[in-house]
């Protein structure tokens, strides 16, 4: 898990993680930020894709780039991690919306 003060330790060590989308949206968002900033980890999470995806499709005949494929995977997680953050927000706000209609329709109910 990814903590509020991120280092390059802990980036590091979530990269499986994070190329198997396996971290929460909050932690996502956090784990992008700091690779778009930093060289190294960015370096760091090239090396760990190409072993982790680039040498299981050794075997197949198609040509892929492996770099595009990181970069669009950066791109889809930081997407669906704001877009779920943001349907978040929304149930939560409209969660406190029914709960105080709620009380208003209660308080009239009993004081009406």
């Amino acid at each position: 898990m990814i903590k509020n003060q991120l280092t390059c330790e802990d980036v590091q060590k979530d990269i499986p993680d994070f190329i198997n989308d396996k971290l929460d949206s909050r932690d996502t968002l956090a784990f992008i930020s700091h690779i778009r900033e930093c060289k190294t980890c960015m370096e760091e999470l090239s090396v760990e894709y190409l072993v982790l995806v680039g040498v299981k499709r050794l075997d197949s005949a198609s040509a892929f780039n492996l770099n595009d494929e990181l970069e669009d995977l950066m791109i889809r997680n930081e997407y669906r991690a704001i877009r779920k953050r943001n349907l978040t927000r929304i149930v939560f706000v409209f969660a406190i919306g029914l709960a105080i209609l709620g009380g208003y329709l209660l308080s009239g109910m009993l004081y009406g």
